[in-house]
């Protein structure tokens, strides 16, 4: 991870995630299903087919059959950079769309790695695990882990003690917001799409397809 912009890190801590994908994946479905991974939850699978694509990616050497499944997803909430991008996808055909505050949604991870596991110490006795599972903003409703915060700068290991004693804590991105811009919260959307075919590797590394 890049430490933050100082000069402008509210901005930049709240457009993390935009920034990340642009920087790190050429194609538009490998960003939403990596950074979305934790977020989608499959409802049902409906079909199956053998699919053998002639029209390969550049990364790709050969067409290979691949066992693909026709999969419902529940809704899933989105930031609205992502709902734009989205909207590009070719392979995805959004049905609906509502807006909806993002202090009214529970976050399923951190914002910035999108884990929702703990994170662990590294010492000499093995890996011990610590009580980094997340803070959650009383504003925006966003959960961080403070390794991530502090990856990026945003804290110091000394302010651990200070953040963890805080019933009330406003993340860095909204920490200097006015009252007003903190009661208006940041707009997300909750959204459908058309069931969408999804490759057999899916099956087995996410936990959704298992149910």
């Amino acid at each position: 991870m890049q430490p933050l912009d100082p000069e402008n890190r509210a901005t930049s801590l709240w457009d993390c995630k935009k920034v990340c994908v642009a920087r790190t994946f050429n194609y538009l479905s490998d960003a939403f299903n990596c950074k979305y991974q934790y977020h989608l939850q499959a409802a049902k699978v409906v079909d199956y087919r053998l699919h053998v694509n002639n029209k390969r990616r550049a990364d790709e050497t050969e067409a290979k059959g691949q066992e693909q499944y026709l999969t419902h997803y529940k809704p899933l909430i989105i930031e609205t950079w992502a709902l734009r991008l989205l909207k590009t996808d070719k392979n995805r055909t959004i049905i609906s769309t509502e807006p909806i505050a993002r202090i009214d949604v529970e976050g399923a991870g951190c914002e910035i790695c999108c884990d929702p596991g703990t994170r662990e110490e590294h010492t000499e006795q093995g890996d011990l695990p610590t009580t980094d599972m997340y803070r959650q903003c009383s504003v925006c409703n966003r959960t961080y882990h403070g390794t991530c915060l502090k990856l990026l700068q945003c804290y110091k290991e000394e302010d651990r003690n200070n953040i963890d004693a805080q019933s009330d804590w406003s993340c860095p991105a909204c920490h200097d917001l006015s009252l007003d811009e903190k009661k208006l919260g940041h707009m997300h959307h909750k959204l459908t799409w058309s069931p969408t075919w999804e490759p057999n590797e899916l099956m087995h590394s996410w936990q959704a397809f298992g149910k």
